[in-house]
């Protein structure tokens, strides 16, 4: 009797409960989730697709032109979908395909390389591999290396937004290592080693902007010190031997030297002529510090171009630009330095009236007496102040060009003109 009625009870709550358990079975199987979702989908898009408008809320006025609100979602949707599905179609066959090496590669205007990260290979514009290495949203960045069109490595480095960003080498054309040190912007900047196209070193030291700047060392093409000092704007500060006996010169300039010495027209006057570095000086005896020896009282450069930052002045008219008026300008006949001077530029090339007729006496190969000169020989001289010196430079007539120029020390009528 009792298990009657355990079964009668039984048999009554799942009558009950049968109807909820089949809804939660149906509710919860893929089938009907799979169904409703699509029903969903698809009842949006009729909806959406249904751009008839109903009212004039229905729409938006554009440059007066009435647009029906639906119908412009309905773009907007449209135009979304077919990017993802573009993205992720176009994504899946460049994993497929595009991979070179294990790293994948994009043409130079591909718009996926907007979206690559980290390493990968990017063509230049005829096909050819003209990068290897880090991206970061659409710009080189990180480490990589670049290559030229036949295939020369160029450089090999630290990239930021696709300029030359901290350590790296950049070499020639022909792969010849050209540069390695540090870069900002493209440009040489800080310290780094600058290398001929034979291989040989031709400086190392401080850089900016691209230009030699600051404390550095020269070489020859042995490879040997030629030059130890200042440089600026790509050129050595020679005003930095103003002032110095011969040894401290010999000591910072180990190229080759000869001596020019005067005869009775000029006792204690020698020129020394530093002809690796395309420069001479003007060295006399200071009797108020006779024993410190001879001095560098000037220093000539043989050089028609005159470089101050990023400007080169090669006339008069673009020396006034850079150092104004000039205090002095005129005929002048020449002196001994300036003789010697107009002789080492005629020796390779024609300037100014030739070459200065000379006496002279060949004590050895690299010591030479002069004995007298051509001391009717004019030049035009226009000389300019700055920063305490006096810039002279040596041309053959008025508002023309200069051949070379030379620096000494201002004095206090200079100071006061």
């Amino acid at each position: 009797m009792g298990g009657n009625l355990f079964t009668i009870l039984t048999s009554t709550i799942k009558s009950k409960f049968a109807s909820i358990v089949a809804k939660v079975r149906l509710w919860t199987s893929w089938s009907f989730v799979k169904t409703r979702i699509i029903g969903g989908i698809r009842d949006f898009f009729v909806k959406l697709m249904d751009v008839r408008p109903k009212n004039k809320n229905d729409y938006y006025t554009i440059f007066g032109w009435m647009v029906s609100k639906k119908l412009a979602y309905a773009i907007i949707v449209f135009v979304g979908v077919i990017s993802l599905w573009y993205i992720s179609v176009t994504t899946q066959v460049f994993s497929k395909f595009a991979m070179n090496g294990g790293l994948r590669t994009y043409a130079y205007n591909n718009v996926l390389l907007r979206l690559a990260k980290n390493r990968v290979r990017i063509k230049g514009k005829s096909g050819y591999l003209a990068y290897e290495g880090e991206v970061d949203k659409g710009f080189v960045t990180g480490a990589g290396n670049l290559y030229s069109p036949s295939k020369v490595l160029l450089y090999s480095g630290a990239f930021l937004k696709n300029k030359y960003e901290g350590e790296g080498t950049q070499y020639y054309d022909d792969g010849t290592m050209h540069y390695t040190g540090t870069f900002h912007e493209n440009l040489y900047e800080g310290t780094g080693k600058l290398y001929r196209q034979d291989g040989t070193e031709e400086y190392e030291g401080e850089f900016m902007q691209g230009l030699k700047e600051g404390q550095g060392v020269l070489y020859d093409q042995g490879n040997n010190k030629l030059y130890e000092g200042s440089f600026a704007s790509d050129d050595i500060v020679y005003s930095e031997l103003l002032g110095k006996g011969v040894d401290e010169i010999r000591a910072k300039y180990l190229g080759h030297q000869t001596l020019y010495e005067s005869g009775d027209f000029g006792q204690g006057q020698m020129v020394v002529v530093l002809s690796d570095i395309d420069a001479l000086y003007l060295s006399e005896s200071d009797d108020s510090a006779s024993d410190e020896g001879a001095k560098a009282t000037a220093v000539y450069v043989l050089d028609d171009r005159f470089r101050s930052g990023s400007a080169v002045a090669k006339n008069v008219n673009e020396l006034k630009s850079i150092f104004g008026e000039p205090f002095y300008e005129g005929n002048s006949n020449v002196i001994l330095p300036e003789a010697v001077a107009i002789n080492m530029l005629n020796s390779y090339k024609y300037v100014l009236n030739g070459s200065v007729t000379m006496d002279t006496d060949m004590v050895y190969s690299d010591d030479i007496v002069v004995n007298d000169f051509d001391r009717g020989y004019q030049v035009y001289i226009y000389s300019f102040k700055r920063g305490g010196l006096v810039y002279s430079f040596v041309g053959k007539d008025k508002d023309g060009y200069f051949e070379f120029y030379y620096i000494t020390e201002g004095s206090e009528e200079e100071d006061a003109a």
